[in-house]
Parts: structure tokens; sequence; C-alpha cells
């Protein structure tokens, strides 16, 4: 595989398994893997197998073409998949206070249009 391809599907690896707060052991566990592997993995100095991606895609919570999306600018359905995984684990607090800033947000939108 092309270096810079490895690097990019392994950014995208790191990426969503850090959205899915998972360790790389954990990762590694749900792969029957070692945790090495998914370092070298995800700094693209080692290649996985069409036969495995299913299966990581599987454990990261991810549709597996999701993995192969290299554009610089993170798609909008990655964005909103991030806010809503990390709303999960928000206080009522912070939900409120996120709320507010997406509505002050809109609100500027709209005032340009």
């Amino acid at each position: 595989m092309d270096k810079e391809f490895s690097k990019l599907f392994g950014a995208r690896v790191r990426y969503f398994r850090n959205l899915a707060r998972l360790s790389q052991e954990q990762l590694a566990e749900k792969l029957d893997c070692e945790p090495t592997t998914i370092g070298y993995i995800e700094t693209g100095k080692n290649n996985i197998s069409f036969a495995k991606i299913s299966k990581l895609a599987k454990a990261l919570g991810v549709e597996a073409y999701q993995l192969f999306i290299f554009d610089r600018n993170v798609p909008e359905a990655d964005i909103v998949q991030e806010i809503v995984k990390l709303s999960e684990t928000m206080t009522t607090t912070q939900l409120g206070i996120l709320h507010k800033f997406i509505l002050s947000a809109s609100n500027m939108n709209n005032k340009k249009e």
C-alpha cells in the first residue's frame, strides 16, 4: 500500500477509535490482535487486510467506507456523529450550554441570509 494512503487510513482509524472512546488496548481486544498492531495501523506502519476492515469498522461503530474518506475537511456526517457521541457523556448543565451555543450559532447564520 502507498505510504501516504496508509497514514491517511491510520488517521481515520485513530479518529474513529477516539470518537468511540476506545483505547488501543480495547480496540485490539475486539479485533483479537496486539495493541502494538493498532498503533502501527494508526501511524501507517502496518497495513490491514480487506478481510479485517469490516471487523475493524464494526468494532469502531462505523461503516467501512467511512475509514476511506480522506478529505482534509471532516465530512458533515462525522461532525454530527462526533457531537452526538460527546453529548452522551455530558451533564445536564453542559448539554444546556451546548444547546445555547448551537442556537446562537444558528441565529448568526440566519442573520447572514
